[in-house]
């Protein structure tokens, strides 16, 4: 590793204690092997007690649950970094197509696991961690104890879009990362569908700083940008990225929707189709919540996260 990529990533690392102590969180950092994928990841763990994967959406790490994880001290909290986000590589053969993203969602969280030697695990996801959480708990059933999902997930039914996420790719011309501030960042939350959330204060000066490191010090802009599922192009939502009714049949663990009636993504009507697909599901609909649910009504949000997961 070069000086100069040395100095990138401490300066990324710098951000992350910075909102970990804000937070009170004392995480120590491990490197696994992901068996199946041929990489490797890099997750942050706290706590002591039955293993909790936490998965985030796209253009972050399992960092941003860092509130959450200070009220779960008696699990064990494992902050994941997916392929190509935070200082985790991207996989040597990136899942640019459909296919290849499906492949790579069915196996992550369960390469997590035995790279942690954790037989059985329960999950916390939101937005994009909800991909490789569904499709990987109707992949293998037998290892998901339970799933929390805050928010709507990608790979159900997507009524909205930012315009900005619309646009077709020019991959020549995308940045492996960007000079990002907190102004931009409070942009992007912006459009996001998490308007509210970002006005009303939610997101610490601490949270945001750890959000420009990542994309200012790390790859993780290009890698999203380039692997994350196209769930929408110019003329409307891919059909082929939603998880199919037999898909989310296979889904045998326990799943708790902590959803907001004002995600922008898709509000009520998706959240009940979405629910209705699931074997063993109880929807908790969030009045006046957006996108970052779980951060708009913080004490709920941990109330239903604990309440599920001793259940």
């Amino acid at each position: 590793m070069s000086t100069t990529q040395v100095g990138v990533n401490e300066e990324f690392l710098r951000a992350e204690r910075a909102y970990l102590a804000y937070e009170g969180v004392s995480a120590e950092t491990q490197i696994i092997e992901l068996k199946r994928l041929g990489s490797t990841a890099r997750v942050l763990l706290a706590g002591d007690g039955p293993p909790v994967l936490l998965v985030p959406g796209v253009m972050t790490t399992g960092v941003v649950f860092a509130d959450l994880v200070a009220r779960l001290p008696d699990y064990r909290c494992i902050m994941v970094e997916r392929p190509g986000t935070g200082l985790t590589p991207a996989l040597p053969s990136p899942p640019t197509t459909l296919e290849a993203q499906r492949g790579m969602a069915d196996d992550f969280l369960v390469d997590i696991m035995d790279g942690l030697s954790i037989e059985r695990c329960h999950v916390v996801c939101t937005s994009m961690g909800g991909w490789a959480t569904f499709r990987g708990a109707a992949a293998h059933p037998e290892r998901f104890l339970s799933i929390t999902a805050l928010a709507f997930q990608i790979g159900a039914r997507l009524d909205k879009l930012p315009w900005s996420m619309r646009a077709p790719l020019i991959k020549a011309l995308i940045p492996r990362s960007i000079r990002a501030n907190r102004a931009l960042v409070r942009a992007s939350l912006k459009s996001a569908g998490m308007k509210a959330t970002v006005e009303a204060g939610k997101f610490s000066d601490e949270m945001l700083d750890y959000m420009v490191a990542a994309m200012r010090y790390t790859e993780m802009f290009r890698n999203e940008t380039l692997c994350s599922p196209r769930v929408v192009t110019p003329s409307g939502p891919v059909v082929e990225a939603r998880h199919s009714p037999e898909l989310l049949a296979k889904v045998a663990a326990p799943v708790h929707l902590f959803w907001g009636t004002e995600d922008f993504f898709g509000g009520v009507n998706a959240a009940e189709e979405f629910a209705s697909l699931l074997p063993n599901a109880e929807l908790q609909m969030v009045a006046g919540a957006g996108h970052a649910v779980w951060m708009d009504e913080f004490e709920l949000a941990v109330a239903a996260v604990r309440e599920h997961l001793a259940s």
